[in-house]
C-alpha cells in the first residue's frame, strides 16, 4: 500500500512541477491567459475545426468552462468560430494565424520541457515509460 501511495505522490509531484515549469516559461507568451488556455490552444492546433462539445470531451472539462475559455481566446484574437458547412447549427473552432503562431511556440516549449525531464533516460526507457503511463491511464479510464 505504501508503494502505491508513494507512486501517486510522485506522480502528483511530477505533474505539479511540469505545470509550474510549463506555465513559468509560457507566462510571457500568454499575458492574461492560464495553463488551461494553453491546453486548449494546443488541442485546437492538433484538431482544427473541433466543436466546443468535442473539446469538452477531449479535455474532460464541463461545457461552461470550455465556452469561457473559447470566448477568452476569441477575444484575444487567437481563434475564430465558423459555421459548420454540414450542420449550420454547430460552430467549428479554428485558430487564427496569431493563434497558430502561439500554439507553435507552446509546442516548442513543451518539447523543451519534455527533453529536460527525460535527460538520462534511454530511448527504450522512454518508450517503456510511455507505454506504462498509457496503460495506467487506460486502467483508470476504463474503471
Amino acid at each position: 500500500m505504501d508503494e502505491k501511495q508513494d507512486l501517486l505522490d510522485q506522480l502528483q509531484q511530477l505533474t505539479a512541477e511540469l505545470r509550474g515549469q510549463f506555465f513559468q516559461q509560457l507566462a510571457p507568451a500568454l499575458p492574461g491567459l492560464t495553463a488551461m488556455h494553453s491546453r486548449l490552444l494546443l488541442m485546437l492546433a492538433a484538431k482544427p475545426g473541433s466543436t466546443a462539445q468535442q473539446l469538452t470531451e477531449l479535455l474532460r472539462r464541463d461545457k461552461a468552462q470550455i465556452t469561457r475559455l473559447l470566448n477568452d481566446l476569441q477575444q484575444a484574437a487567437l481563434l475564430q468560430r465558423q459555421a459548420d458547412p454540414v450542420d449550420g447549427r454547430r460552430q467549428l473552432v479554428v485558430l487564427s494565424q496569431q493563434g497558430e503562431q502561439l500554439a507553435a511556440q507552446l509546442k516548442a516549449k513543451k518539447r523543451q520541457i519534455a527533453g529536460k525531464m527525460l535527460v538520462g533516460l534511454t530511448a527504450g526507457q522512454q518508450q517503456q515509460l510511455t507505454q506504462l503511463l498509457a496503460q495506467m491511464y487506460q486502467n483508470l479510464a476504463n474503471s
